[in-house]
């Protein structure tokens, strides 16, 4: 297996962790959940800790359903995660969102959630997902768009930490502004029958605020400090700053982060399978 390295969430440690496994189905799928029935396998790529995959398993059964992740460490939480919850008609498995190890046609439905827009060639990935759908099957497609994000109250050293990060992903190979994009790519791809909106996620009351505020915080000690200023884009002080900013932002009344994201809904040419 090919491992595109592009593909990794950048900061994917203890701190962005713990703001993925807060995703259950419910939460983060609500639009996809529609249009999945009972007896459905469904194909869920980068699925973190598995805690999504974990909502549509419990959905879906007695259908299958397969979360996959490039890395095996990331693997390992997730089943751990199904291990804790007791669900048996779920696996997890490495897998490269470009090479899926799958036949043609096997999944009826595929969900692809912060992904994409992670991809230096995102259209290789839903090609894949329409590749291994079956003949009328539904693919739901989520992805950040950090171009509608929106904070309050930001200052100096917030908006240096916002600038560096888009920066950093661009180095990358990332599109920070992908979640608008999903419509188009869905298209190119072959599928057919668009649903498609953007939402917000938000923290706004003072337990998320305090949370996303701590989350990160703790993505620049795990790493993207580092990354700033090896680069000569940021100094320790500025680090530093950006860290106490988001421990006052966390305390501010009235604080808000919203994260912008793009949702889409689709189907595979041939039978249908709508429900």
């Amino acid at each position: 297996m090919t491992k595109n390295r592009e593909q990794y969430t950048m900061g994917y440690g203890p701190a962005a962790t713990a703001i993925m496994a807060e995703r259950t189905a419910h939460s983060h799928a609500a639009f996809f959940l529609p249009h999945l029935k009972s007896g459905m396998n469904l194909l869920d790529c980068g699925c973190g800790p598995g805690t999504i995959t974990l909502g549509f398993a419990e959905l879906l059964a007695p259908g299958e359903v397969l979360g996959t992740e490039i890395e095996e460490t990331h693997v390992a939480v997730a089943r751990a995660n199904a291990a804790a919850r007791n669900v048996s008609n779920v696996r997890f498995e490495t897998a490269d969102l470009y090479e899926l190890p799958f036949a043609d046609a096997s999944f009826d439905a595929v969900f692809i959630s912060a992904v994409l827009g992670n991809l230096r060639e995102p259209i290789r990935g839903v090609r894949e997902a329409y590749r291994v759908l079956k003949p009328g099957g539904v693919i739901g497609l989520k992805e950040f768009d950090h171009g509608g994000d929106i904070v309050y109250p930001t200052e100096p050293a917030i908006e240096k930490y916002g600038e560096l990060y888009l920066r950093l992903r661009r180095e990358n190979g990332h599109d920070p502004e992908g979640g608008r994009k999903l419509g188009a790519l869905l298209f190119e791809a072959g599928f057919r029958d668009l649903e498609s909106k953007a939402v917000y996620e938000s923290f706004a009351n003072p337990k998320a605020v305090g949370g996303f505020a701590y989350v990160s915080a703790g993505l620049l000690a795990e790493g993207w400090g580092e990354a700033f200023t090896s680069r000569g884009w940021a100094t320790a002080e500025d680090i530093s700053e950006m860290r106490a900013a988001w421990q006052r932002f966390a305390t501010f009344p009235g604080a808000i982060f919203a994260a912008a994201w793009g949702e889409a809904v689709a189907w595979k040419e041939g039978e249908a399978q709508r429900v």
